[in-house]
């Protein structure tokens, strides 16, 4: 909203856009005076705009995207077209987060809710100089309110919305002293899930299926669903409605945090907060994109391949769209995250700041989800049983505080975290694997300065550095399986523990034939001892680093500056699991054994990747006009990677294992089956390049206008030779065992000259609101938001791009074709300030947007937008 000047008797002066205090450079500095590219937000602008999280703020800032992986209940942030998709307990981020200036090391950390926040502030370009770790490509800064110590002030806010939407939020602050203060504020949200979810009992498992839905009726016509028509031969059974509350996509989630702030002197300063965050909703599901999967070609009963036959309808029944899902496993998560932050600034002289920034934080995540939600009739699911990540932080900073010409930051920075985590993938059909990872650490320490030096009263020169070490390591962790073996029973030697034989004259057996599966209890496979130990992932790993920043800014006028740096950036290398394979016989899927009766190992497999490094080069300006109604920022900016991280499935090896074959009858059949990680691997070079122009404009007493434009290109620069895992066994019209074949090598392809993913060439946002007065001094303020974004890819692989001996790769491409989403609001603003009615709608014209995609099954399935949403919101403050 723009601020109105008051005493002026320059017409030109009585209204001006409000001064944006950032701290970019850790110190206080104007938005429009910090020689970075930067976008900073306020909690009235995110409110109005239906922001509670950072996975949301990704259409205000300038070439950001920002995705969902469901399968880690995390947020995957893309800035300037680099992201990390390793979303799990391995990987780095590419964007730093922070929370009042204090890092915070797991993605999930960015679904906690925003409330009762100062200011957002997204940083684009190498960060790493002073904010350290995972900022090769730009820093998110969330920044909450501090205490006011003299002044007692409150809020509350309502807001109900579609889907049974319930948000309420408040705040209050308490002058306990002249030197101390509290504030203490929460919000709660519940919501409905908004996707066409049903229970669907014909799948394998039917373990965790409510009553009603194990007891749906039989089905009296024709099936129409796939697993109705693979599982004919059990007396399919209808599809039961689930209850929108507790299923897949609703929200359930509360957050809170307690802050004292004690200033016994103008010289010292010390700030602790307390927060807690706790999602208990139904976690969420990749859906199926309808347009993709209905071009796949399969077989008719003719023996002919045509398209149609994969597609929503054929998988769901007839009317279902992108948003339908049948699902045998409810979904569950249970996500906590309680951080502690400490911020002390004590000004001991007058020339030198001492500043300690301290946090720790424990996120605890169990979580259970269905995989392929019916989309095939192997019946998978991952359950993570308990991940613990516990983190803590600490800066040193001492800042020099003069006027003269050198201003300075020196400082260290410590960080420890110890992750464990228990969970497993199961498919019914055929086996189960378990993770058993207690303690996976990472160790990083840092010494960093950097300075800003005036050559003359215009010209600036800004000289930073830093050194890093990472130190990461896996002790005692294993990964588990245990494949099902139809040829021993319960009574034979090597009976897997996990599975039960299949006993063709069990009773039932003709009406049930997985009757048996189901008599285990839900919790049957969460027992690590059922298991065998497949891989020892023993494994350490430390990377060191030296980054730098140079540059200069010079003030062209009062009005105008311009500046430009050469920067790089550094993100560690990482470990993975160490897998083993073995000699095996293909014919009779036995292993040899040695002299000491241990299995003879083939190859040993380690997963381990390389560091990321980055260097750019960025050259901008910034500006302020007609008396500070109109702010523009612009900025070209050059990336050259070398080792980029990339991260996607990708079979490790072969193995051989008896697996059953529904459709015959008999079991027992040697078949090739592929290992298959979700492994992170580094590209060799790739060159980013591109454009960005900001603009914040009060054109005219009560109307204001925002937004940005850009242009970004990226390409792989260099040979990057790989194999295809996303639905490889029809792009390359092979059997499962040959296309999951590392050493076929039709498998493979090149992709120097691809794109990256989820980097659009154009994009643009504009924001428009205007006030209108009303004769009782209250307000009436119209808002609309415009986000326009070109085709881009959603994974680097760019599969129209390469040649395959399918007919048609559109139902397998990753291409994201281009959309746009419209916000608008009214909202009525009482004559004191101290109440507000809003009127909302978010993607109006109900626009459907693939935002993640992959998997073995393709890019068909992955997370989508929200359809149009609409409420009113209250706000009381005194």
């Amino acid at each position: 909203m723009p601020v109105f000047a008051q005493d002026t008797t320059d017409e030109k002066s009585t209204w001006a856009l409000e001064e944006i205090i950032v701290t970019a450079t850790k110190r206080e500095t104007n938005l429009m005076e910090t020689p970075v590219a930067i976008s900073a937000f306020s909690q009235s602008e995110l409110d109005r705009q239906g922001i509670t999280n950072v996975k949301d703020i990704a259409n205000l800032v300038p070439n950001l995207d920002i995705a969902y992986d469901q399968d880690q209940s995390s947020p995957v942030i893309a800035m300037r077209g680099v992201r990390s998709t390793n979303t799990s307990e391995l990987g780095d981020p590419s964007v730093g987060l922070h929370m009042d200036g204090v890092y915070s090391p797991r993605p999930q950390g960015a679904m906690a809710l925003m409330f009762d926040v100062e200011r957002v502030e997204a940083l684009r370009g190498p960060q790493g100089t002073l904010f350290g770790r995972n900022s090769t490509v730009g820093t998110i800064n969330v920044i909450s309110k501090r205490p006011v110590i003299d002044e007692l002030e409150g809020s509350l806010g309502i807001e109900i919305g579609r889907w049974n939407q319930r948000q309420i939020k408040g705040m209050i602050n308490i002058p306990v002293s002249d030197t101390f203060a509290l504030r203490a504020s929460a919000m709660k949200e519940t919501r409905d899930s908004y996707l066409n979810g049903y229970y669907d009992a014909n799948q394998w498992d039917r373990r965790r299926l409510p009553a009603e839905a194990q007891n749906a009726p039989l089905l009296t016509g024709e099936p129409q669903t796939l697993t109705q028509r693979a599982n004919s031969w059990t007396a399919p059974r209808e599809l039961v409605a689930a209850d929108p509350e507790t299923f897949y996509n609703n929200s359930d989630q509360y957050a809170y945090r307690l802050s004292g702030l004690w200033e016994p002197s103008d010289t010292l300063s010390w700030m602790l907060t307390y927060e807690k965050y706790q999602d208990s909703s139904a976690g969420g599901i990749n859906t199926i994109d309808c347009d993709k999967a209905d071009q796949r070609l399969s077989e008719n009963a003719d023996g002919d391949m045509v398209p149609g036959l994969l597609g929503c309808e054929y998988i769901y029944g007839p009317g279902a769209d992108e948003y339908t899902v049948a699902v045998n496993t409810p979904g569950k998560l249970d996500l906590s995250i309680d951080s502690v932050r400490s911020n002390l600034r004590w000004d001991f002289s007058d020339t030198l700041s001492f500043i300690y920034n301290a946090g720790y934080a424990s996120q605890q995540r169990s979580a259970l989800m269905d995989i392929d939600a019916g989309v095939t009739d192997w019946d998978m699911a991952l359950n993570f049983i308990d991940t613990d990540y516990v983190s803590q932080s600490h800066e040193f900073q001492l800042q020099s505080m003069t006027d003269g010409p050198l201003q300075w930051i020196a400082g260290i920075f410590y960080f420890k975290e110890q992750n464990g985590m228990e969970g497993y993938f199961n498919a019914a059909m055929n086996d189960s694997t378990f993770w058993d990872q207690p303690d996976r650490t990472l160790e990083s320490i840092a010494y960093f300065g950097q300075g800003t030096y005036d050559l003359s009263e215009k010209l600036h020169l800004t000289l930073g550095y830093r050194w890093s070490k990472d130190t990461k390591q896996d002790k005692g962790g294993h990964n588990k399986s245990c494949l099902r073996d139809y040829s021993l029973g319960p009574d034979d030697e090597g009976y897997p523990g996990c599975y039960p034989a299949w006993v063709s004259d069990a009773p039932g057996y003709e009406d049930d034939p997985n009757g048996y599966f189901n008599s285990y209890s839900a919790d049957h496979f969460d027992d690590p001892s059922i298991y065998t130990d497949t891989t020892n992932n023993d494994t350490k790993g430390s990377w060191a680093s030296a980054t730098y920043r140079f540059g200069f800014d010079y003030d062209l006028s009062d009005e105008v500056m311009l500046y430009s740096y050469l920067a790089n950036g550094f993100k560690s290398g990482g470990i993975g699991d160490v897998v083993v394979e073995y000699e095996q016989d293909p014919t009779t899927a036995e292993y040899p054994l040695d002299a000491d009766g241990n299995r003879i190992v083939k190859t040993t497999h380690a997963s381990d990747y390389d560091p990321e490094e980055v260097v750019t080069f960025e050259i901008g300006a910034k500006g302020d006009f007609y008396d500070g109604k109109l702010n523009l920022s612009g900025t070209f900016f050059l990336s050259s990677y070398k080792d980029m991280q990339l991260a996607a499935p990708e079979s490790v090896y072969n193995v051989y294992a008896v697996q059953m074959n529904p459709n015959e009858e008999h079991y027992g059949e040697v078949e090739t089956n592929g290992f298959v990680v979700y492994r992170t691997k580094n590209a060799a070079k790739s060159e980013i390049k591109g454009v960005e122009f900001e603009f914040d404009w009060a054109p005219y007493r009560n109307g204001h206008v925002s937004g940005f434009a850009t242009w970004l290109k990226t390409e792989i620069t260099s040979d990057f030779v790989t194999r295809f895992d996303y639905a490889a066994s029809d792009l390359f019209e092979m059997d499962y065992g040959p296309a999951h074949d590392n050493e076929n090598p039709d498998l493979y392809r090149n992709l120097k000259g691809n794109e990256l993913a989820a980097a659009p060439e154009f994009s643009v946002t504009v924001n428009y609101d205007h006030t209108f007065n009303i004769k009782n001094g209250a307000k009436v303020i119209p808002f609309i938001g415009i986000h326009w974004e070109d085709e881009s890819y959603l994974t680097y692989w760019n599969v129209d791009k390469h040649e395959f001996p399918v007919g048609s790769t559109g139902a397998y491409d990753d291409t994201r074709a281009a959309f746009h989403v419209v916000n608008v609001s009214v909202k009525y603003l009482s004559a004191d300030e101290s109440w507000n009615l809003e009127a909302f709608g978010y993607n109006v014209t109900d626009e459907s947007i693939p935002y993640w995609a992959g998997g073995s099954d393709g890019v068909v399935r992955g997370s989508r937008s929200m359809p149009a949403n609409y409420g009113v919101r209250l706000n009381y403050s005194f």
